[in-house]
């Protein structure tokens, strides 16, 4: 794999051209054009005299008619036989061709570099539309590790090749010890501040905000590369979708999580690449908890004086199937028939966000007790995890969770203990820059 990608804003690809920097300038012999150069005849040396006949301005017109009629007989047929998309099929075809490998070695972008397993990570033709965002008045402030901008906290990312290896070949080494026993599914959400805030605000106070592109580093890197490697593991794109509703409420602004609601879009992606029929949201029951401050506001007394005056609001969609949760602690005891969202009115102001599944918790088992059968999954994830489980159980009568931070045996050995069909890998982007928890992660397999 290239050891000098940068996905920061404004520069192009290594593994080809982007969405957001398809305007990147191009060499000027792009525009080159060998050309022999005209010399005019002499006037003197090329006189001759008149014959008879017609007038040359008939001649004239009769030219000027004929090229007329050649000119719109090529717009037509170019016009009839230009494929819808072209343009942007062209382009992403080749960010997906020129894909280099984790060993180093650089994918021929004349071969596709991909087989049918990473046909979710790439954005489909049907893919949503943004929704327009309008700037923040605010300017960005620096508030110890954070950025803060009007009452809302955001998380810096930047991109770290070594790392992003790292995580490239733990994910496919897992496909590799899971084959023939489970399906392995990867899924790298983004962090609020590539979602929330409009490209445009982050391109123009780009000298203040020192940040990677988060859709170049996760659509145009780490899955290609993971594909690259072993195309059995099924990449699912979560960032187009999260963005198409920028416009709601995916990401809270106290805390580093999203929401469960931007929980469940990345859950219908899912489906897409399953093959499941997402559960609509209005078959779930909806509760609200208000008066959430989180991670972000217990940083530090300067992000608590700038985010304490509008507290989060934390939303439960609790599915109304008839559930068993199970939860082992790291001490080994287990917390048996624990609720699968819990009453966040009985937890304090900056704790609600374990409401979901029991919170981090090494192990869980939850069963649907309304299917008689149905397949089973074990879900690895970190917190960004615990508001997505409840999603998962319309589909499985059992789903397993490892939490690979806490979690001490291995989930390969799970996977045939169990007997799973699908193992589901779902983290934030800061985790494939963080050299901990890639340790963990790699030797949870």
């Amino acid at each position: 794999m290239p050891t000098n990608y940068n996905p920061r804003r404004g520069t192009t690809p290594v593994h080809g051209s982007s969405t957001r920097s398809s305007s990147a300038r191009r060499p000027s012999s792009y525009y080159a054009q060998e050309n022999d150069r005209y010399i005019p005849r002499s006037p003197r040396t090329n006189r001759r005299k008149r014959k008879s006949g017609p007038p040359p301005i008939l001649y004239v017109a009769v030219l000027v008619l004929v090229v007329l009629i050649v000119a719109i007989v090529l717009l037509v047929k170019s016009c009839g036989s230009k494929p819808e998309g072209s343009d942007t099929s062209s382009n992403s075809s080749q960010t997906s061709s020129q894909t280099s490998s984790v060993d180093g070695t650089s994918q021929d972008p004349n071969t596709s570099s991909t087989s049918e397993g990473q046909s979710s990570s790439t954005p489909s033709e049907s893919e949503p539309t943004p929704a327009p965002q309008e700037e923040p008045q605010a300017d960005p402030e620096t508030v110890g590790a954070l950025m803060v901008v009007g009452d809302t906290a955001y998380e810096y990312y930047n991109f770290n090749t070594d790392l992003a290896n790292s995580y490239i070949t733990a994910v496919a080494d897992a496909g590799e010890k899971l084959s023939g026993i489970a399906t392995l599914y990867d899924m790298v959400v983004p962090t609020s501040i590539d979602i929330m805030l409009p490209e445009s605000y982050l391109e123009k106070n780009a000298d203040k905000i020192n940040t990677s592109d988060q859709r170049k580093a996760i659509e145009e890197y780490i899955y290609p590369s993971i594909q690259a490697n072993n195309s059995s593991v099924k990449t699912v794109s979560t960032f187009d979708t999260l963005k198409a509703h920028a416009n709601e409420y995916l990401y809270f602004r106290t805390d580093h999580h999203w929401t469960q609601l931007g929980a469940y879009y990345a859950y219908t992606e899912f489906c897409k690449a399953r093959g499941f029929e997402a559960v609509p949201l209005e078959d779930f029951d909806k509760k609200e908890y208000t008066g959430y401050l989180g991670s972000f506001y217990s940083s530090s007394s300067e992000a608590a004086a700038a985010l304490g005056g509008n507290p989060d609001t934390v939303e439960a969609y609790i599915p109304k199937a008839n559930v068993t949760l199970n939860a082992t602690q790291s001490d080994g005891q287990v917390l048996e028939n624990w609720p699968l969202i819990a009453d966040g009115d009985e937890y304090g102001e900056t704790m609600k966000y374990l409401i979901y599944a029991a919170g981090d918790q090494p192990y869980e088992e939850i069963t649907n007790n309304d299917m008689e059968d149905g397949p089973s999954c074990i879900l690895v994830k970190e917190s960004f995890g615990n508001c997505f489980i409840p999603f998962l159980v319309n589909h499985y009568k059992n789903v397993y969770v490892v939490d690979y931070r806490y979690y001490t045996g291995t989930v390969t050995a799970l996977a045939q203990e169990k007997g799973v069909d699908d193992v589901i890998l779902l983290n934030n982007i800061s985790m494939t820059r963080n050299e901990g928890l890639i340790d963990n992660f790699t030797n949870i397999f």
